[in-house]
C-alpha cells in the first residue's frame, strides 16, 4: 500500500476537493460524492477512477469515514474551516504519522505490505530528514544514486513515480520546500511548529533535553522520533554518524527557521547542558540550553 504511487493511489488536488465537495453539500453517498468531484460530463472514458482511487486510499488511512451508506470527514479533519490550510496540513500529517497507519515501518525488514498502509511516506520522510540537506540530489537520478551509495534496505523509493508523488507530498506536510530556482529540500519547520502546542503544553520554556523528548515523541521522524530511529537502523553507511550532542542539519535548520520568523527563542545558558545545532557540511553553528516559545509568559 502507498499513498505517493499517484497513479494508483490518488492525487492531494482531487483529496482536497473531496473534502470540500462534503463541506458544501455535506456527507454523501459515495457515488454521489464521486459524481460532484469527477462528473462523467467532464472526466469521461475512466478517468474519474482517480477520484475513486483516492477517496478509497484515504478512507483506509482515515481522512474520510463511511456510515450509513454515507461519506463524511473524519473526527480529526471534520472540525477544520475549509479556509484554514495550514490546519489542515498539520491534521493529515499526524494522520500519516498515526502508528496505526505505520505498522510496516517498525517491523523487521519493513515491510510496505497493503496493511502498513502509509509508511512508504513516513520512511521517505524520516530518510530525506537524516541527509545532508544543503546538498541533497536535485533530481530522481541523484536520488537513487545516494540511497544506493548508503545501502538503503528496503529501498525508499523503488522509482521515479514515488520520488515525485513524495515530492509534492513533503512540501504539503511541511517537511521539506521548493522554490522557483531550487529543488526539494528537507527541512521539517512548519511540522515542527504544527506540534508545539503539544511540545510546551502549559510551559513557557524548556531545557533543550525535554524539548527534544517531547518533540521526538510528537513527531517521530525527527531525531530521537521511533520513526527516524527505525529507518536510520536501515542505512548502512550513513553521510555521517551524529553525535549524541548534535542536532541533525535538518532539524537544526527548522528550528533556526522558527527562531526567525519569531515563534521560537534559542538560547545558552552558562552551565547548563547543551546540544549543538549543524550547519552545511556538518559544520558546528550554535549551542542551545532552553527553547522558548515566543508571546507567551
Amino acid at each position: 500500500m502507498s499513498i505517493l504511487n499517484r497513479p494508483s493511489d490518488g492525487l492531494l488536488s482531487v483529496l482536497i476537493a473531496l473534502r470540500r465537495a462534503i463541506l458544501a453539500f455535506g456527507a454523501q453517498p459515495e457515488a454521489d460524492l464521486l459524481e460532484f468531484v469527477a462528473p462523467a460530463s467532464v472526466v469521461p472514458d475512466g478517468k474519474g477512477d482517480m477520484a475513486k482511487k483516492t477517496l478509497a486510499r484515504w478512507k483506509q488511512l482515515g481522512f474520510f469515514t463511511e456510515e450509513g451508506g454515507l461519506i463524511k470527514l473524519g473526527s480529526t479533519i471534520d472540525s477544520i474551516r475549509v479556509d484554514d490550510s495550514n490546519s489542515l496540513r498539520a491534521a493529515i500529517l499526524r494522520l500519516v504519522l498515526t502508528a496505526e497507519n505505520n505498522s510496516g515501518i517498525l517491523e523487521a525488514g519493513g515491510s510496505d505490505a497493503e496493511g502498513s498502509k502509509a509508511s512508504d511516506c513516513t520512511r521517505a520522510i524520516s530518510w530525506t530528514l537524516a541527509q545532508e540537506v544543503y546538498a541533497f540530489p536535485a533530481t530522481y537520478k541523484g536520488v537513487e544514486s545516494l540511497q544506493r551509495d548508503q545501502g538503503v534496505q528496503p529501498r525508499v523509493f523503488a522509482n521515479d513515480t514515488r520520488w515525485a508523488g513524495f515530492a509534492e507530498w513533503a512540501v504539503f506536510l511541511g517537511v521539506g520546500w521548493t522554490a522557483t530556482k531550487l529543488p526539494f529540500t528537507p527541512c521539517p519547520a512548519f511540522a515542527v511548529r504544527s506540534v508545539l502546542e503539544d511540545v510546551f503544553s502549559d510551559a513557557s520554556e524548556l531545557p533543550q533535553g525535554e524539548f527534544f523528548r517531547r518533540l521526538a515523541s510528537s513527531l517521530p521522524v525527527v531525531d530521537g522520533g521511533s520513526y527516524r530511529l527505525a529507518v536510520e537502523a536501515q542505512i548502512e553507511r550513513p553521510w555521517r554518524t551524529q553525535l549524541a550532542n548534535e542536532v541533525s542539519l535538518s532539524l537544526s535548520a527548522a528550528l533556526l527557521t522558527l527562531e526567525a520568523q519569531g515563534i521560537l527563542r534559542i538560547e545558552m545558558r552558562s552551565d547548563a547542558p547543551s546540544r549543538t545545532l549543524l550547519g552545511r557540511g556538518g559544520r558546528e553553528s550554535r549551542s542551545v540550553s532552553h527553547f522558548l516559545r515566543q508571546g507567551t509568559k
